[in-house]
């Protein structure tokens, strides 16, 4: 079972919101497509953890779809601050693996021995993030017929990065709760939002945050110093998931 995590696209049409999405991230987008083609194996599935689009119209959702399509295998995606829910599930509900019904972009996948369970963790107008009663008790009764080996995704980061800018904008409610109702068992915790290529071990947990290819940072581990963005080497994780429960994690790099 291969799992290709990707994260934070930022593709737009007419408008970055950010103001700081690469004027060429389509392109970029198209190579990292390519790129996932190019792979033998390819991947069993592709999950994307939030910031699809970097301003949620529909014709940005539209765009998205097309540089998608040519992925045979499922994709599994959770909406990020940058995202707007009723676009992302009007224009791309379809190709979106697993989605539940609701208000909230949850998702569920069980492919090979593995349960994916994507949780949407934005609040409307807000850059942090948030897992309220309602999401959580769905997470709660999803993890009771999960299989040993789930992952969770989510935008915001559950877990502290050491650095107090990120983690102002990280999850800033619920996190009590989601780690009374996971610690049951080992999870692998699947983020992005911070741009910046991070692993933690979380408790009994194995976190792990994706870069961008639309914007990147770069920093020193335990550096108090405002993110700034840095022309730093694009790679994604594909997380190798094997027979016994281990899972080996890889980073391919596209240039």
């Amino acid at each position: 079972m291969l799992i290709a995590h990707l994260s934070d696209l930022h593709l737009y049409t007419r408008r970055s919101e950010t103001g700081q999405a690469r004027a060429d991230i389509r392109c970029v987008v198209e190579q990292i497509v390519s790129d996932l083609l190019s792979l033998e194996p390819r991947p069993d599935l592709v999950v994307i953890s939030g910031d699809l689009a970097d301003g949620g119209t529909d014709e940005d959702y539209r765009l998205i779809r097309q540089l998608l399509a040519p992925l045979p295998m499922p994709i599994m995606a959770v909406p990020g601050n940058h995202d707007r829910r009723e676009a992302m599930r009007h224009i791309l509900g379809e190709r979106l693996a697993g989605l539940q019904a609701g208000r909230f972009l949850h998702s569920r996948v069980d492919v090979g021995g593995v349960t994916l369970l994507g949780l949407d963790s934005v609040i409307v107008g807000k850059p942090q993030g948030a897992l309220c009663s309602e999401r959580l008790d769905w997470l709660a009764r999803e993890l009771e017929k999960a299989e040993p080996l789930t992952f969770l995704i989510m935008h915001h980061p559950p877990f502290m990065t050491g650095n107090p800018h990120w983690d102002a904008y990280s999850l800033i409610e619920g996190q009590e709760r989601f780690m009374a109702i996971i610690d049951a068992s080992p999870k692998r915790i699947l983020c992005g939002h911070i741009h910046q290529p991070l692993h933690i071990h979380w408790g009994a947990h194995y976190g792990a945050i994706a870069g961008s290819p639309a914007f990147q940072y770069h920093l020193v581990p335990g550096s108090t110093a405002a993110p700034t963005e840095s022309q730093v080497a694009y790679s994604y994780p594909l997380h190798h998931c094997q027979p016994d429960g281990s899972v080996l994690v890889h980073l391919r790099h596209v240039t």
